[in-house]
C-alpha cells in the first residue's frame, strides 16, 4: 500500500488508517466481540495498514488496550500508533458534550489532565511512546483553556519523548491557526465524505501552506456509502447512525441511485464500491490519509484496495459531477 509522510515529521504511514472505535463496545455501537476486532486489526497489518487510529473514548479505554493487546506481536518501529486526548471522563473539571454509559463526557484540554491521559494511554496500549497524538475535541466555554496552553503541553509531553507528533480534531479554521502560531502541527483529522466536503474546504489551503496531513474520518458514511446498507435497513434509536442526514430515507434513495450509477466503474477497475470511494477520497489532497474502521476481517478486507487503486482523471471528474447532482437532488428534496 502507499506510503505518505506525517506532516514534516520523519513518520511514514499507510494512507489508509485503521479505525478502532467501534472495538470499544458502548452503546453508540452495541457489545463488540474482542477476538474479532483483534483478527481484524491483525488482518489490517498483514495486508499494508501501518496507523492505527485509538482514543481513550472508544469504550472509555477498551479500544486501546484491544490495540495494545493486538500490536504485541510486531515490532514497534514497523507500526504508526495514534491516539487522542482532551476527552475526560474522571471527575466534574470540562465542559459538558453528553453522558453514556453511566458516565458524563466532557471537553478538559488542561495541562493536568492531559499530562495523566497521556500516561494513562501509554500504560493502555504497553508502549513507550506514541507517534501521533491529536486532541480529541477543542476547548470551550464554560471550562476554556486557551490553544497557546493546549500546544505549550503537547510540546512538554513531546519533549519528553511520549509523542512523536502532534495533531487536532473536531477543529475550527481559526483554532488550527491559533495552533500554528504556538508550534507544529502535523496533522488535521477531520470529517470528510463525498456528500459532506465543506470542512476539507476550509482546511485544504492551510494545510498545504503547511504541509499538514489531512486525516479524513467517516469517509463511508458510517457504512452508507459501501453500497450495502439498502432502504429496508432500519436505525436502531440510539444508532449513531441516527445522527447522520444522509440515512433518512428521502436522502438515502438519492445516495444509493449514485452509487448504483458506479457499476462500470467497479468492473473497470476491478473493485467493490467501498474501494471506489477510498480510491475518490485520496485524490482530494497529496497528503490524505483516510480513516477506515471496522472490527469484523470482512470489514477490513473490504477497502484495503482502495489504498492501491489509482483513478483516472476523467473518471474523478465524472464522480464528482454525481457527487454534485446527488447532493442537490437531496437539497430540492429537502426544501419539497
Amino acid at each position: 500500500m502507499k506510503q505518505n509522510r506525517i506532516g514534516k515529521t520523519d513518520i511514514t504511514a499507510s494512507v489508509i488508517s485503521l479505525g478502532t472505535w467501534s472495538m470499544g463496545g458502548d452503546k453508540q455501537w452495541g457489545v463488540s466481540n474482542d477476538a474479532s476486532s483483534i483478527k481484524a486489526i491483525d488482518t489490517a497489518v498483514e495486508n499494508g495498514i501501518t496507523l492505527i487510529d485509538t482514543a481513550p473514548a472508544y469504550g472509555f479505554g477498551h479500544s486501546e488496550m484491544l490495540v495494545g493487546q493486538a500490536i504485541r506481536r510486531y515490532k514497534r518501529e514497523d507500526l504508526v500508533i495514534e491516539t487522542k486526548c482532551g476527552v475526560w471522563w474522571k471527575d466534574d473539571n470540562g465542559t459538558k458534550i453528553l453522558s453514556r454509559d453511566g458516565k458524563t463526557i466532557r471537553r478538559n484540554l488542561s495541562r493536568k489532565a492531559m499530562l495523566e491521559e497521556i500516561d494513562d494511554s501509554l500504560l493502555r496500549l504497553g508502549v513507550d511512546y506514541i507517534d501521533i497524538y491529536v486532541t480529541h475535541q477543542q476547548p470551550q466555554p464554560p471550562f476554556l483553556v486557551e490553544i497557546s496552553e493546549v500546544m505549550g503541553t503537547l510540546k512538554e509531553i513531546r519533549k519528553a519523548g511520549k509523542i512523536r507528533a502532534i495533531g487536532i480534531s473536531n477543529a475550527t479554521t481559526q483554532q488550527l491557526k491559533e495552533y500554528l502560531q504556538n508550534g507544529q502541527v502535523d496533522l488535521v483529522q477531520e470529517r470528510y465524505t463525498m456528500l459532506d466536503q465543506q470542512k476539507m474546504k476550509e482546511f485544504l489551503p492551510i494545510c498545504k501552506d503547511n504541509q499538514i496531513t489531512i486525516q479524513a474520518y467517516s469517509p463511508l458514511e458510517q457504512g452508507l456509502l459501501t453500497g450495502k446498507i439498502g432502504m429496508d435497513y432500519v436505525l436502531d434509536p440510539t444508532n449513531v447512525r441516527n445522527k447522520i442526514e444522509w440515512f433518512q430515507p428521502e436522502k438515502r434513495r438519492h445516495v444509493l441511485h449514485m452509487l448504483d450509477g458506479w457499476n462500470d466503474l467497479c468492473l473497470k477497475y476491478g473493485c467493490e464500491t467501498t474501494e471506489l470511494v477510498i480510491a475518490w477520497t485520496l485524490t482530494g489532497y497529496d497528503k490524505m490519509n483516510v480513516i477506515c474502521g471496522g472490527r469484523k476481517v470482512e470489514h477490513v478486507l473490504g477497502y484495503i484496495r482502495g489504498g492501491e487503486l489509482k483513478l483516472k482523471e476523467a473518471d474523478i471528474q465524472r464522480i464528482n459531477r454525481d457527487i454534485d447532482q446527488c447532493v442537490k437532488d437531496c437539497m430540492e428534496n429537502k426544501r419539497k
